[in-house]
């Protein structure tokens, strides 16, 4: 077996449309119908799959981004998110990278990270 990719990460939600909002608006993402009849964000080769559950239990994921984490920290300050981590620098997957962590609507730990 030869696996090069992930194909999706189910996001577990309490609120179908605020986390639909939060995830275009934040983070500028397309939000499709799944095949799965689930709702998600489209991150081209990826999907962010939205399940609806009655009890998050948060799930802890990075993303990766073009921008400056100067300007990461300026769009997140702007639209109101809560930054759980200050940009820091670290080494990830054998790369440095400028990294913050946010936290969603449902307390899911996003790390956005700037690849230098």
């Amino acid at each position: 077996m030869n696996i090069r990719e992930i194909e999706y990460i189910t996001i577990p939600v309490s609120d179908l449309e605020v986390s639909r909002r939060f995830y275009h608006e934040v983070f500028d993402l397309p939000i499709v119908k799944l095949p799965n009849g689930d709702m998600g964000a489209d991150l081209r080769k990826m999907f962010l799959d939205f399940r609806v559950v009655d009890k998050v239990t948060p799930i802890s994921f990075g993303l990766i981004a073009k921008d400056s984490i100067v300007d990461i920290q300026a769009h997140l300050i702007n639209y109101f998110v809560d930054i759980v981590s200050d940009p820091t620098e670290k080494t990830e997957n054998r790369r440095n990278v400028n990294s913050i962590t946010i936290l969603d609507p449902d307390k899911n730990q996003i790390e956005v990270n700037e690849f230098k």
